[in-house]
């Protein structure tokens, strides 16, 4: 009994296994099998399988790309043209197809045939696309022509259709793909301009391409000329004129865009918005001159505007900033400045505002105009407000720490510091009570101390103090590494310290000192520069570029050679007037000193003084 189950039990193993080989030897894919020699490099079998297969309509599709691209490798013209023949003949509107019959004529060095084949393609797809419910046709094909390196031809696809169909607009978006692929950065721009026109509504997927893809100064010039020519053409279109504001914005020409942004805003009839945008954009790269202008329009044109309490504060902040940088400072703009800090304040409702305007009212008092028992009063009545842990309270007690420093009263200065580092530890304003520390430090001469707490500060996730810590940390490191006893640089700290604390004509003299005892020293030219904006303060212009000139002759190689020449310029410029000189200056910073990173300001301040946007 047992052997006949075991017999059975064979028998039924044994019939399965043969329907198994029969059902797998059914599901074997042909197209697989071909393709496996292919991966041997077994060329004749596979050639015999694609045959094979061709001669079916089903299979096509899916073995042309591989079985052309071998046809073509192998250089096996002969069949190839048979084989497009037969396609050809099953699939006449497929694209793909199509192009590669050009890819062949290509590879058997027949271009003329090539040329006049796809001039025939392009002619006959976009004579279809004249009725716009068949563009899709075009963009396939110009598609297919681009990837298989007809790039000149799927431009001429695009342009052909384009004049068929009547609108200059058509394909815009297309075409600057293209092109932006081809690095025809002008013939891009022209396009995503033409698409702006066609598509006003998506102008930021317009700027956010144009931000990525041009990345130098003079391609962003040629959007600018770009720019006035379709002004020009459709001189009633808003959309070019708001993409020339933010292209004076990319170029940082604030004073050129703030021009455009008046234009706009006139022409919409709108609440200043785009002037509004310029001007906190002016404010935000220290741009004041602009910024002060900006909001001024605002108050001035658009008195109904939603934003018109903002255009107050940053009016006064802008005017703030341009005062303290005009020299010598006029201490009546000052005490003019004051007054409508006091004028803001009593129509302001916000506490906040007012603790601010408050705050600036004391930094005025005390360190322009040396009123420093009522700064401190002011801060200390503003601090007794009930804010919370505000970030205006922070900023109270730095600006009170450093009257007290002004003050000689280094003691209450570390204290308050310490305080706003507590109180908003691992965060910017915690950062920079620690700056501001580490800063009293080096004032002191605790060079050690000062470098610890900076080399913490280069981490800081704000920019800004992070740079400001890499510079000191910088100039305490060069010039105390060959010096034991940190002499020179206790000088230089205690020099700097002085002009903190407005004893101006003290710190003249042990600059002129220093300069006569360490001629070879590494510190001279930041002696020499320090020198410079020193006199600047207070007007003597002259004395300042003679100091300037001393770096740029004897110490160009220097750190400081950049920035020596570029405060050259801004007082020919700001100071003297002298437009002329302040022109040549600049263009020698953007020849001497190409990687600068006063470049940029310099070009523009060039072009500005040029006349290049007075139209």
């Amino acid at each position: 009994m047992l052997k006949v189950l075991i017999s059975r039990l064979f028998m039924i193993i044994a019939v399965s296994a043969v329907f198994t080989f029969l059902s797998t030897a059914q599901s074997i894919d042909p197209v697989l099998v071909a393709q496996q020699y292919v991966n041997q490099g077994e060329t004749d079998k596979a050639k015999a399988e694609y045959i094979k297969l061709s001669k079916e309509r089903i299979y096509i599709p899916r073995i042309h790309d591989t079985y052309f691209k071998l046809l073509i490798t192998t250089q096996d013209f002969k069949q190839a043209e048979k084989y497009m023949k037969g396609v050809l003949k099953e699939f006449p509107t497929q694209a793909n197809f199509a192009v590669d019959q050009a890819v062949l004529y290509r590879a058997m060095n027949e271009l003329e045939k090539q040329d006049e084949y796809l001039k025939s393609l392009i002619d006959q797809i976009t004579t279809r696309a004249a009725n716009e419910s068949k563009i899709n046709e075009v963009r396939y094909l110009a598609s297919v022509l681009f990837n298989k390196s007809f790039s000149d031809q799927a431009l001429e696809t695009y342009q052909i259709a384009r004049a068929k169909i009547g609108r200059s607009d058509m394909f815009a978006l297309d075409l600057a793909n293209i092109y932006r692929v081809m690095n025809q950065k002008q013939k891009m721009i022209q396009e995503y301009l033409y698409f702006s026109k066609e598509q006003p509504r998506n102008i930021s997927y317009v700027k956010n391409s144009l931000q990525r893809y041009l990345t130098e100064p003079a391609e962003l010039d040629t959007l600018e000329i770009s720019l006035y020519q379709f002004i020009q053409t459709e001189a009633g279109n808003p959309v070019f004129n708001e993409l020339l504001v933010w292209t004076h914005l990319q170029q940082k020409n604030f004073a050129a865009a703030l021009r455009q942004a008046r234009a706009l805003d006139r022409r919409l009839a709108n609440n200043g918005d785009n002037i509004l945008q310029v001007g906190m954009i002016s404010y935000n790269n220290q741009n004041y001159k602009t910024a002060q202008k900006a909001f001024a329009y605002i108050l001035n044109d658009f008195e109904e505007s939603p934003s018109k309490r903002m255009a107050e504060k940053y009016a006064l902040l802008s005017e703030e900033e341009v005062t303290k940088s005009t020299y010598p400072i006029d201490t009546s703009a000052i005490v003019s400045l004051i007054d409508k800090y006091e004028v803001y304040m009593e129509n302001s409702r916000d506490v906040y505002s007012i603790a601010e305007a408050k705050r600036r009212v004391a930094l005025l008092q005390a360190f322009q105009l040396n009123q420093i028992d009522a700064a401190i009063a002011t801060l200390t009545e503003m601090l007794s407000q009930p804010l919370g842990k505000h970030r205006v309270v922070a900023e109270g007690k730095m600006d009170l720490a450093d009257i007290y420093l002004l003050d000689k009263q280094p003691w209450e200065s570390i204290l308050l510091y310490g305080q706003v580092e507590r109180l908003f530890k691992d965060q910017p304003l915690g950062y920079q009570a620690k700056l501001k520390a580490a800063k009293l430090s080096y004032f002191k001469g605790e060079f050690e101390l000062a470098t610890s707490n900076l080399d913490i500060l280069k981490l800081a996730t704000s920019r800004e103090i992070a740079n400001d810590a890499l510079d000191l940390s910088i100039l305490i490191k060069n010039n105390t590494v060959f010096d034991s006893t940190d002499v020179v640089m206790q000088d230089y700290a205690s020099i700097e310290l002085m002009i903190f604390q407005n004893q101006i004509d003290s710190a003249l003299v042990s600059m002129d000192t220093m300069l006569e005892a360490y001629g070879s020293h590494s510190i001279v030219d930041e002696l020499l520069f320090l020198k410079a904006n020193t006199l600047r303060q207070l007007g003597r212009f002259d004395e300042a570029l003679e100091s300037l000139e001393i770096i740029n002759t004897a110490h160009y190689y220097e750190l400081l050679g950049d920035d020596a020449l570029f405060l050259k310029a801004k007082i020919l410029e700001e100071d003297k007037k002298d437009l002329e000189n302040a022109m040549a200056v600049y263009q020698d910073v953007l020849v001497k000193f190409p990687g600068s990173i006063f470049v940029s300001e310099s070009r523009n301040r060039f072009r500005e003084l040029r006349g290049d946007f007075n139209n």
